[in-house]
C-alpha cells in the first residue's frame, strides 16, 4: 500500500466516532500531564526558594547575634565573661557559615565574607585562652577586636536590608528571578548581586529590655510570691478581672480554660462594652492576681505623649497595688507604648520583679498588662548584702577607653537562678550605649547589655 493510500485509510478510520473519542482522551491525558508537570516545576521552584529563604533568615539571625556579642567582647574586662562570649561567638560564626553554604552562590565568590565568619570565632577563642593563662590583651589585639566589630556591624546592616527586600518580594534567590524580570517585575533582582556588594565591602579585610533583658530566667521557675497563698475559685477569677479592667468597660467575662504553666491560671474571655471586641486575661489560681491582659485594640490617633503615657501606667500600677515601681525601658508600637517597670527597694532596682503595661496614646487607657516577672520573683524586703566594692572601684572595672555616664544600683537574675546585687554602669563606646553590671560584693563583671535607643523606645540586648 502506497503512502497516499495509507493516509486515506487513516482518515477514514479517524472519521469513526470511536476514534474521535480515543483522540480526545489522548489529548486530555497529554494536557493533564503537561499541567501536572508545570505545577510540579512551579512547586519545586517554590520549594527551592523557601529553602533559600529559610537559610538566609537563619544567616541574618546568627550574624545579628555575632554583631551584638562582638561589641560585648570589646567591652568586657572579665576573663570569665570573655570566655563565655568567645564560646557564643564560635557557635554563632559556625552556624552562620553553615547557612551561608546553603545559599545559591559559589563559595569561592565569597572568600572574604566566609573568611571573616570563620576567623571571628577562632580569633576570639584564642584570645580567651590567652586570658585564661593570666595574660592581658595587647593594644593591637583590642584594636583588632574593634575592627572585627565594625565589620560585623556593616555585615549585619546589609543583611538586614536584604532581608527586608526578601520579605517585600523584591529579592529572589534562584534563577527564576530572571524570568520575573522578563515578565515585567523590573524591581526584582538576584541574590547573587547583593552578595557581591557585601563581598566588595570585605575587599580590604585583613585575615587575622522588647521586654527587657531579664526574661529567660522566668522559664519553669516556681513563683516565690504565690507559692504559699490559697487558691481561688473560677467565679472569684471573673470578679477579679472585672475589678482590674473596670466593670463599666466590660459586657461579659467567662472562664474558658485553665493554664498549667509555671504559674497555674484561670484563662478568661472578656467582651468589651465599647465595641464587643474580645480581651484575653489570665488570673493566678493561687492568690488571685492578674497575670496578663491582652487587648487587641488599635488606637487610630495620638492624643498624649510618651511621658504622659508612662505617668498613666504608673498611676494604674499604684491603683492596683504595685508601689515603688521604677520605670526602665519602653517601646512604642503605632499609637501604643509598652512601659517596663521594676520594683525598687531602697537604692536597688529589682529587675527580676518586672511588670509591663501597655498604654493607648489616644487616651491613656490600659490595653495590655503582664506581671510574670513580678509574680514569680517578688519579695517585699530582700536581704541586701554588705557593699564591699566602692563606686570608684566599680568604675575601674570598666575599660578605660569608654565614657561612663552614670552609676546606679541594681539586682539582676543570673542563669543559675540566683540573683546578683550590682552596680549598673551606663557607658558609651563608639556612639553605642551599654550597661555593665559589676557585683557589689566581689567586683566581678556579671553581665554586659547593649542599649538600643531610637525614636520608638529604649530596649536592651
Amino acid at each position: 500500500m502506497s503512502i497516499k493510500d495509507k493516509f486515506k485509510d487513516f482518515k477514514e478510520r479517524l472519521s469513526d466516532r470511536h476514534m474521535y473519542s480515543v483522540v480526545l482522551v489522548v489529548t486530555a491525558v497529554i494536557a493533564a500531564f503537561g499541567i501536572y508537570q508545570y505545577k510540579r516545576s512551579v512547586g519545586f521552584r517554590d520549594q527551592v526558594e523557601h529553602g533559600y529563604q529559610r537559610a538566609f533568615t537563619e544567616l541574618v539571625h546568627y550574624v545579628d547575634n555575632l554583631d551584638s556579642t562582638l561589641t560585648k567582647v570589646t567591652l568586657t574586662a572579665s576573663p570569665v565573661q570573655l570566655r563565655a562570649l568567645a564560646t557564643d561567638l564560635w557557635r554563632y560564626s559556625a552556624f552562620a557559615q553553615a547557612n551561608l553554604g546553603q545559599l545559591p552562590i559559589a563559595h569561592t565568590e565569597l572568600d572574604n565574607t566566609a573568611n571573616f565568619l570563620s576567623q571571628v570565632g577562632d580569633y576570639t577563642y584564642s584570645l580567651s585562652k590567652k586570658v585564661d593563662h593570666g595574660q592581658e590583651l595587647s593594644e593591637k589585639e583590642i584594636n583588632q577586636l574593634n575592627e572585627l566589630s565594625q565589620y560585623a556591624v556593616e555585615l549585619n546592616k546589609k543583611l538586614q536590608e536584604m532581608q527586608n527586600e526578601m520579605f517585600a518580594g523584591v529579592l529572589r534567590f534562584n534563577t527564576f528571578s530572571k524570568v520575573s524580570n522578563r515578565l515585567g517585575a523590573s524591581q526584582v533582582h538576584a541574590f547573587s548581586t547583593s552578595m557581591e556588594e557585601i563581598e566588595n565591602g570585605f575587599s580590604e579585610y585583613a585575615s587575622l529590655i522588647y521586654d527587657g533583658p531579664f526574661s529567660q530566667h522566668l522559664q519553669n521557675k516556681e513563683s516565690v510570691m504565690l507559692k504559699d497563698l490559697p487558691e481561688i475559685s473560677d467565679s472569684q477569677a471573673v470578679d477579679i478581672v472585672k475589678e482590674f479592667i473596670g466593670e463599666d468597660k466590660i459586657k461579659s467575662v467567662e472562664v474558658t480554660d485553665e493554664g498549667n504553666g509555671h504559674i497555674p491560671t484561670f484563662n478568661c474571655s472578656v467582651i468589651s462594652a465599647e465595641d464587643d471586641r474580645e480581651i484575653y486575661a489570665e488570673v493566678t489560681k493561687k492568690g488571685g492576681y492578674v497575670l496578663m491582659v491582652v487587648d487587641g485594640k488599635s488606637p487610630e490617633n495620638e492624643g498624649i505623649s510618651i511621658d504622659e503615657a508612662a505617668q498613666k501606667a504608673r498611676e494604674f500600677l499604684e491603683e492596683k497595688g504595685y508601689y515603688s515601681m521604677h520605670e526602665s525601658y519602653y517601646q512604642r508600637e503605632g499609637n501604643t507604648v509598652v512601659v517596663n517597670y521594676a520594683y525598687k527597694q531602697g537604692d536597688f532596682v529589682m529587675y527580676p520583679d518586672l511588670v509591663k503595661v501597655k498604654i493607648s496614646l489616644e487616651n491613656g487607657e490600659m490595653i495590655g498588662f503582664e506581671a510574670n516577672g513580678y509574680l514569680t520573683n517578688h519579695i517585699e524586703n530582700r536581704e541586701i548584702p554588705e557593699i564591699v566594692i566602692t563606686e570608684e572601684e566599680a568604675r575601674s572595672k570598666v575599660r578605660q577607653n569608654v565614657e561612663i555616664d552614670k552609676v546606679n544600683f541594681a539586682v539582676i537574675p543570673l542563669e543559675t537562678g540566683e540573683e546578683a546585687f550590682c552596680y549598673e554602669v551606663k557607658s558609651k563606646l563608639n556612639d553605642r550605649n551599654f550597661l555593665v553590671y559589676i557585683n557589689v560584693v566581689d567586683g566581678s563583671e556579671e553581665r554586659i547589655l547593649l542599649l538600643l535607643e531610637n525614636e520608638d523606645g529604649i530596649l536592651t540586648i
